[in-house]
């Protein structure tokens, strides 16, 4: 069990590794200035910043390193062109490179051209500055060997592959060392940690979950039950039909619907109080649940109607298959009624494979448990990642991200786990290997 259960880890820390490069390097593709974003928050505004406030917080957030491990790039590029502060002057090194300049012959002249700019600003040229700004909005430069570094300066026409390492200074693993310590950086929204606003978000969402989670099990189970000893029956077509339509629901639409006909005396009937959650001053994020149940009864009803026909279906299956086997044939024969067989014997055994599938289902519950958050105005992690992504707060993101990930990756390895322990032939087979 102990090998099992190592091997299991040692293939889950890998995936964690491979989702969390994928996010950071999403990160880099956005159109969005991290060190205006934070300056923004600091209360800088874009227009009155200098150029030295913003090198030394895009060399704070570790802007200035490479990006990776590694990087594959032409033969004649620089081996960091990050270092490089100003982003127009960063997209002009690109251009030059593009060109067939030397790498060294590139970042000579972008800091020639940078003191020629400087220049001009003290002079207040403001023709010459025009010049030198349309420069930055053209995607080919045509000629910019007026500077003493590419003036003779050759141009390499054949490009090959090269592999510069970089090693540990760099920005992922900088900030991988980070997350590993337990910090996630700030949000840049509110200047709070990015793990304490996810972590009272993550309370709201798993509690709920939960709970939506044990109620579409036990559901399941007595309506598969019924179903499956009333295979024929008349009953049974219609609860089908219903779990069909149900399942077939998509969840944002469903949770629309609860909203307008329960909710409010307009349409429907006003059973359940509106949608949005109370705040209580002074009370700690478990006591706002508790004091806010009866808006939280609509979003577990939501998702666990959702979730119902699935698990339910797979009970009745997984039941009607138990009910087929030879130790329920002898059981038959010795002279138990087709209810004792379930309850003493089939039920036990159909819901072992269950296992499985409710780890899939709980993994599932939190995709829609993120659009549920958003319908009903709760603030879960769901809301809290749509609001995150709005205002570019990747700090936030980031945590959500690997949270939900290391979620979904331990749901399956204690599925596995609970497996093997219900199951001798799961076990067998473990120790055989």
């Amino acid at each position: 069990m102990l090998r099992y259960l190592l091997n299991r880890i040692l293939i889950a820390i890998p995936t964690l590794v491979i989702i969390s490069v994928v996010i950071f390097y999403m990160s880099k593709i956005i159109p969005q200035d991290p060190v205006l974003a934070l300056l923004n928050y600091r209360g800088v505004d874009n227009a009155i910043k200098n150029d030295a406030q913003y090198e030394r917080i895009y060399k704070e957030l570790n802007l200035n390193k490479p990006s990776f491990y590694f990087s594959v790039l032409p033969n004649n590029y620089p081996k960091n062109l990050n270092k490089i502060v100003d982003s127009n002057l960063r997209g002009l090194a690109k251009t030059l490179a593009n060109q067939g300049f030397d790498g060294r012959d590139v970042l000579n002249a972008i800091d020639e051209f940078d003191k020629l700019k400087q220049k001009f600003e003290e002079e207040k040229n403001t023709q010459q500055l025009i010049e030198i700004n349309k420069l930055f909005l053209k995607d080919e430069i045509i000629d910019l060997t007026f500077l003493p570094s590419l003036r003779n300066a050759k141009r390499i026409k054949f490009y090959y592959p090269k592999i510069f390492w970089h090693g540990g200074e760099n920005q992922y693993h900088l900030w991988l060392s980070n997350i590993l310590d337990g910090s996630f950086g700030i949000s840049i929204a509110d200047g709070k940690k990015a793990l304490d606003k996810v972590k009272k978000a993550m309370t709201w969402t798993l509690s709920f979950t939960l709970l939506e989670f044990f109620l579409s099990l036990f559901l399941s189970v007595l309506i598969g039950v019924f179903l499956a000893y009333n295979p024929n029956g008349k009953s049974q077509i219609i609860v089908n039909q219903i779990l069909y339509l149900l399942y077939s629901i998509p969840i944002f639409w469903m949770a629309t619907m609860l909203v307008v006909y329960f909710t409010t005396d307009d349409y429907g009937l006003n059973i359940f109080p509106s949608v949005g959650i109370d705040i209580y001053p002074g009370k700690s994020t478990i006591e706002q649940i508790a004091l806010n149940y009866k808006k939280l009864i609509l979003p577990i009803l939501c998702i666990a109607l959702h979730s119902l026909a699935y698990i339910t279906r797979f009970v009745r299956r997984s039941l009607m298959d138990e009910m087929q086997k030879d130790y329920a044939s002898l059981a038959y024969s010795k002279g138990l009624t087709k209810k004792e067989v379930i309850r003493k014997h089939a039920l036990k055994n159909s819901l072992i494979p269950l296992i499985t599938t409710l780890a899939k289902s709980f993994a599932a519950a939190f995709g829609g448990v993120l659009v549920i958050e958003i319908v009903f105005n709760i603030p879960g992690v769901g809301r809290l990642l749509v609001n995150s992504i709005d205002y570019g707060d990747w700090n936030v993101i980031f945590c959500i991200t690997l949270i939900l990930s290391f979620i979904t990756i331990i749901s399956f390895i204690i599925a596995d786990i609970l497996y093997s322990i219900v199951s001798p032939k799961v076990q067998l087979n473990s120790n055989m290997k």
